[in-house]
């Protein structure tokens, strides 16, 4: 039987193998040939994950160098034709037209985190425990930047083993208009604000409760030098987190815009009275969580709130990427990559939202 199984393989007859095979699984069970030619088989017919299995347990079961010596040599196979397969399906995403347009990738959690960080360590080709860290048990996590075509061919074969997987051009990111919110004039029946466009101009938008499809609410980091003693008396300057922004954006699908909202720029003096007896003594926190309790009694859209982890795993690739106006007036002393991984995460769930 092992004569004929070989000769069937050796002329790429897999069905005729196949056959065989089952014939000879009824007749000798145990016989290590066989377990051999099923890994044959299964490289054959290019299901390079279950042969690798396969000669690996045949390497865990026999002892006969012959034998352990071909196994071998198949494993070795497989490997090489999967990286070779891996590498043209790369190389065909890069090749279409626009591929190399600067985009990323983001993950979301699994429903099995064990599974899928041995599949994310497969696709990425990385360490196992580096795939468990890289995978979010909450919210969105960036992974990877790079040219579009290949955070694509990533992303589909992510979704593929049940990972899911986000990824967008940053120019795609960009189409989404933000309008900067200086007050609301009314908030019912029908909500009416004083925006900045995206251009700059100043101008109102009214729109329905109802059109507002999601909320994202984030807190940025504000920074400022201060000086202190370093080693041996020395004094040096540090950055240090003094205090946070709160924005809040409210995404409407249906205009494809984004109204954006500052605790910082929100011109509360202008504002329809968002809190019983307001006076000129309120003070800017009160203000603001009476905006945000007009919000949540007005609308019943889900609220997102998990962009911090998100940002900080984001701090590093940000530099990677071309510019992205990021649509805050924070009169910050420098520039802070935490207003583009905000524009970044917003954008995102924005498209996620608008694909479901």
């Amino acid at each position: 039987m092992h004569q004929l199984v070989t000769a069937a393989l050796d002329a790429q007859d897999y069905r005729r193998a196949k056959q065989l095979i089952k014939q000879w699984r009824k007749a000798a069970p145990k016989d290590p040939w066989m377990l051999l030619s099923i890994g044959r088989l299964q490289e054959g017919t290019l299901q390079w994950d279950a042969a690798e299995k396969t000669y690996l347990t045949f390497l865990k079961r026999v002892n006969n160098p012959k034998l352990m010596g071909q196994a071998r040599a198949g494993l070795k196979r497989v490997q090489q034709a999967r990286e070779a397969h891996r590498q043209e399906a790369l190389d065909e995403a890069n090749a279409v037209l626009g591929s190399d347009e600067p985009g990323l990738l983001a993950l979301m959690p699994p429903d099995n985190a064990q599974q899928a960080a041995m599949e994310l360590a497969k696709i990425l080709r990385i360490d196992p425990y580096m795939a468990r860290l890289q995978l979010p048990k909450q919210g969105l996590r960036l992974q990877r930047t790079g040219p579009i075509g290949e955070m694509q061919y990533y992303g589909e074969a992510l979704q593929a083993v049940g990972i899911p997987a986000l990824w967008s051009t940053v120019e795609a990111l960009k189409t989404v208009q933000v309008f900067q919110v200086k007050h609301f004039q009314a908030v019912s029946p029908q909500p009416v604000v004083t925006c900045q466009s995206p251009t700059g101009q100043m101008g109102s938008i009214q729109f329905d409760w109802s059109e507002v499809t999601q909320i994202v609410r984030a807190q940025l980091p504000m920074f400022e030098q201060i000086t202190e003693k370093g080693p041996w008396g020395k004094k040096q300057s540090k950055e240090q987190v003094l205090d946070y922004v709160q924005i809040l954006d409210l995404h409407i699908h249906g205009r494809k815009i984004i109204l954006r909202s500052c605790d910082r720029t929100y011109e509360f003096r202008n504002s329809v009275s968002l809190v019983p007896n307001e006076t000129n003594l309120t003070s800017t926190r009160i203000r603001w969580n009476g905006l945000l309790q007009t919000i949540n009694r007005s609308t019943q859209c889900p609220t997102l709130e998990d962009f911090t982890n998100f940002g900080q795993g984001a701090l590093d690739m940000i530099s990677l990427l071309p510019y992205l106006p990021t649509y805050l007036d924070l009169n910050r002393r420098k520039p802070s990559d935490w207003d583009t991984a905000f524009q970044i995460y917003t954008t995102l769930r924005f498209y996620q939202t608008l694909e479901v």
